[in-house]
């Protein structure tokens, strides 16, 4: 079964770039069972984001979480956020999408 978590940060204004060019670079090397992730921005708080990923099982995502390099990503991450960033974790019970219409 999949697994994820929501995130909710809370990044330093004018940081928002440098904090997605650094996720950037988390996409180009993902860590092993890692699916996807959404990214969105709150319209009341340009500096909240939320972040959900999900993984092919809780085990990678637990092994990914636990890994030396995501906690020297996680630490360079919080040099752009206010605070540490809310985790909510769970297993994923549905989802649905479609491929967006090709321009």
């Amino acid at each position: 079964m999949m697994f994820g978590t929501v995130a909710k940060y809370r990044l330093k204004p004018g940081h928002e770039k440098q904090f997605m060019d650094e996720m950037g670079s988390f996409e180009g090397d993902p860590p092993a069972g890692w699916v996807y992730h959404t990214v969105f921005r709150s319209t009341h708080d340009p500096n909240e984001l939320w972040l959900s990923v999900v993984f092919e099982s809780e085990e990678a995502y637990r092994k990914s979480a636990d890994s030396p390099q995501m906690d020297k990503e996680y630490r360079r991450m919080l040099e752009h956020m206010q605070a540490e960033p809310e985790w909510h974790d769970g297993h994923v019970i549905h989802e649905a999408m479609r491929q967006p219409a090709k321009s």
